[in-house]
């Protein structure tokens, strides 16, 4: 669906852009869908400079933006002008201009600018190049000001640079003007694995230096993502190098703890969450996250008593953490104890996440144990309205049914639970066994 739209919304734009050269060119097609899909060194490749003068003020935009990102300044500079002739108050054209006069000493450029932005309000390049009106010398300063930029961007400071394209923009320049930029260099790897291109990640982690405080984050990341991947071998393989040759460093025992977890290799994932535990410099906030996930492992091992044991020790550290109350309250819900209990700590961390359909669910599951049918079928349904492809919701709402009377009605929740169920629900044999009884009659 998301490539069909991009589809028809790329034809739109040739059919009816200003310029005729976006009538008939295929590149232009190709360029303009690689921008929407954040494929900068295609789209830079497709967007032809020689017929820069055929393009509309939108076009040149994305144009310069794809030379930017792609370390083409020079080439991004040819565009800027051209933009800046036809609309004189582009800031990103004027920014992309005087970064490249910056870096190659030519002062004429920024006289042009102070004549041309009489009366005109340039906040951003004021900001990024001149201190008390006189003109930024050192580059790295100037380099640091735009990165103050991007920082603010999330305040809405400066209302024109919200996504993602525009924040590689402004971190692709902050590069330009200073190549030994480690935070602007991590900020575009951590950009571009939201974006799922995990390649173009691990490039940018890799141009960190060694020797800064975010290199070791960045070489985590590069592991993790192998795992988003599917490639969990080399990415335990990189974490444990890691590990090997910075053992004091907690977040990387911490991430082989997750990557194990989330792997569903529970007994690894206790073994490094107990290492940090055992450390005596852990704080308390992150004391009572390691319980809560060592926790979830001994729970997916039956080992309950241990679980137990760790959500109510992260408990007395953090008592109103939602999670781990929805955690331990369901546990004993399944367990048919501490039902009272249990119902009080999900009312408390439903009042502090209502938008959890997992919470809303357990605290159903809880109305659903005291015999109150009304209130459980009602909140379940709440439930499902918000997560209609929830398997274990589904098995629940049609066991409260089955016990208000509703048996067809029941047995149509188990059919469909049955169909979405994965392996991880563990309720198939259980809706199995309920479906065959109300076939049999």
């Amino acid at each position: 669906m998301l490539k069909v739209i991009i589809f028809i919304h790329i034809i739109f734009v040739c059919f009816f852009s200003t310029k005729s050269f976006s009538y008939n060119s295929s590149s232009y097609l190709i360029a303009n869908t690689a921008m929407m899909l954040y494929d900068y060194e295609k789209a830079k490749n497709h967007y032809n400079l020689d017929e820069i003068n055929n393009f509309n003020s939108n076009d040149l935009v994305k144009k310069l933006i794809a030379h930017v990102i792609s370390g083409e300044l020079h080439s991004a500079n040819l565009i800027s002008k051209e933009l800046i002739n036809i609309d004189f108050k582009n800031q990103e054209a004027w920014l992309v201009y005087l970064v490249y006069a910056k870096n190659n000493n030519n002062y004429q450029a920024f006289t042009e600018f102070e004549v041309k932005r009489t009366n005109q309000d340039f906040k951003v390049l004021d900001y990024v190049f001149y201190k008390n009106s006189d003109l930024k010398q050192n580059n790295i300063e100037i380099s640091k000001s735009i990165f103050d930029i991007i920082n603010s961007s999330t305040s809405n400071k400066f209302n024109d640079i919200f996504n993602y394209e525009f924040l590689l923009f402004y971190l692709s320049l902050c590069i330009e003007l200073d190549p030994s930029f480690d935070e602007a260099y991590f900020y575009i790897a951590q950009l571009y694995q939201r974006l799922g291109n995990y390649n173009f990640a691990e490039k940018f982690y890799n141009k960190i230096n060694t020797k800064h405080f975010l290199f070791i984050e960045g070489q985590k990341f590069i592991a993790l993502n192998k795992k988003e991947e599917n490639n969990f071998v080399d990415a335990e393989s990189d974490l444990l190098f890691l590990l090997k040759n910075y053992p004091d460093k907690k977040e990387l025992l911490i991430s082989i703890g997750d990557l194990y977890r989330t792997t569903k290799n529970y007994k690894k994932a206790i073994l490094y969450y107990s290492k940090i535990l055992n450390k005596p410099e852990i704080t308390q906030d992150m004391k009572w996250q390691l319980l809560y996930m060592r926790g979830i492992c001994y729970e997916r091992i039956n080992n309950w008593e241990s679980a137990e044991s760790d959500f109510l020790q992260s408990l007395k550290i953090k008592p109103d953490s939602p999670q781990v109350l929805n955690y331990l309250a369901y546990g004993w819900l399944e367990r048919n104890i501490k039902i009272n209990e249990s119902l009080k700590m999900l009312v408390k961390a439903h009042n502090q996440y209502p938008d959890s359909y997992y919470i809303l669910d357990s605290l159903a599951w809880g109305y659903f144990k005291i015999n109150n049918l009304e209130k459980a079928s009602s909140l379940m349904e709440e439930v499902l309205f918000m997560a209609p492809w929830e398997a274990i919701s589904l098995d629940h709402l049609g066991d409260i049914y089955f016990a208000m009377g509703r048996k067809r009605e029941a047995y149509y929740m188990w059919k469909q639970a049955k169909d979405l169920a994965t392996h991880e629900d563990n309720i198939m044999e259980s809706v199995l066994s309920k479906i065959e009884k109300y076939e049999s009659g």
